[in-house]
């Protein structure tokens, strides 16, 4: 019910203002949650969320689309509000408060060809080989800050499937709910497999805040609703129809 009555009361106050608070969202493609639908245009999970809470609480979104590092610098500098599909680090902390629980998680998996997906099957294994990642992304530990590992940073995990195909690189990283996606097309499942070893780390998503712009009544208006919605139900069947047509 405290959830209920915060966004309740937020709404209203916005209600009784001559101008909707607006936030400046950084993102970028990220299928299932974020998928390029035309040159300006983003769909997916996280613009329905987006979408849906400010039906919830009046507060609009204004969605700037940019490489995922940029995004993160931009939340560091106080040049942007907020970013969705955010995993916690404790780097990050130091510049983004993140809602009060996750939305959603996936899980950090590595994929390599097909033919060698389950001779992979340790963490040592991948010392020695050269492992493509997004730039800025936050995976798992002790991965993530292993400084004795060959990794490759780009913009896209397209971008590393392209690598994968070409032989630039041996293995790449990624979430299972975003590379899973890209697998959905047939082409990709003949250069792309999961590999045998599996972090036992899940990467749980959150809405992250710049904490140079952040003002605590829109944050907890926020995380009330997005609270409501995880309650009723709302975010796991939005998660559904997407799932529905990676398959």
């Amino acid at each position: 019910m405290r959830w209920a009555l915060l966004a309740s009361l937020f709404l209203s106050t916005v209600a009784l203002g001559a101008e909707p608070l607006k936030l400046r969202v950084m993102t970028d493609v990220w299928p299932p949650f974020r998928i390029a639908v035309g040159p300006d245009k983003l769909q997916g999970l996280d613009i329905d969320l987006l979408e849906k809470l400010t039906e919830r609480t009046g507060i609009r979104f204004e969605i700037i689309r940019a490489p995922w590092a940029r995004g993160l610098a931009a939340l560091e500098s106080g040049s942007a509000d907020m970013m969705t599909g955010l995993a916690k680090t404790a780097a990050r902390e130091a510049y983004v408060q993140y809602s009060d629980k996750p939305y959603y998680a996936c899980s950090a998996r590595f994929y390599t060809k097909p033919s060698r997906a389950m001779d992979i099957n340790t963490y040592g294994q991948l010392k020695g080989l050269k492992i493509g990642y997004v730039q800025g992304s936050a995976y798992f530990e002790p991965f993530d800050s292993d400084t004795s590992l060959n990794k490759v940073a780009v913009n896209s995990e397209k971008q590393l499937l392209e690598m994968l195909k070409r032989g630039r690189i041996q293995l790449l990283i990624g979430t299972d709910c975003q590379v899973d996606y890209e697998l959905r097309d047939t082409a990709w499942r003949q250069v792309a497999a999961k590999a045998a070893y599996r972090p036992e780390s899940p990467t749980h998503l959150y809405l992250g805040f710049s904490r140079k712009r952040l003002n605590r009544q829109t944050f907890d208006a926020l995380s009330a609703a997005l609270q409501q919605l995880r309650e009723e139900g709302w975010v796991t069947q939005a998660a559904e129809r997407y799932h529905a047509q990676v398959e």
